[in-house]
């Protein structure tokens, strides 16, 4: 776990994220279209582009939809290594799974990262109806960080990621 610049304005750094995902807001310096935003533990948000709209293939596209289909826009979280050089150094080295959260928001759903830090579980995952956390960051999460994050999700449905595998496991949250 990163150390985090623990902030008394979490709540609205966080809307802030989900707001700039759902496209709601442009972010200062941002290029058009669809973004994935990291929130780093200096909680400074950092966009990271999606292909052009229509430029993916279909087949990666179908992919990406039988996981999470785009009929209903999904407000995506995910909890991954957001230190700022390490996504600088290698951005999806540090978040192995990036490619795909790219894909969920080239489908139109929201989708934000964050470190999973103690003091900003609960409004990292506000208003989440997905949380995807790395595998490799989960051993560093709060002991009862499952029914911290589900009591602050909308439609709580917790998955983690094998980055050995490559393959998404479903929580059981009770």
């Amino acid at each position: 776990m990163p150390e985090v610049d623990e902030r008394s304005d979490l709540e609205a750094i966080f809307a802030q994220a989900r707001s700039a995902a759902a496209g709601a807001v442009a972010a200062p310096g941002a290029s058009s279209g669809r973004h994935v935003v990291i929130v780093t533990p200096g909680r400074i948000l950092k966009l990271q582009p999606c292909p052009p709209a229509g430029s993916m293939p279909a087949s990666q596209v179908q992919q990406i939809e039988k996981i999470i289909p785009p009929t209903i826009k999904w407000n995506i979280a995910a909890i991954a290594y957001t230190e700022l050089t390490a996504l600088q150094s290698d951005a999806a080295k540090a978040i192995p799974f990036l490619g795909l959260l790219r894909g969920f928001a080239y489908v139109g759903h929201a989708v934000w990262v964050f470190e999973g830090h103690p003091s900003a579980l609960a409004a990292g995952c506000r208003d989440a109806d997905v949380l995807i956390v790395d595998g490799a960051m989960a051993p560093h999460l709060v002991a009862d960080w499952r029914p911290i994050a589900a009591r602050a999700m909308r439609h709580p449905e917790i998955y983690v990621h094998d980055r050995q595998s490559y393959s998404l496991r479903r929580e059981a949250l009770g």
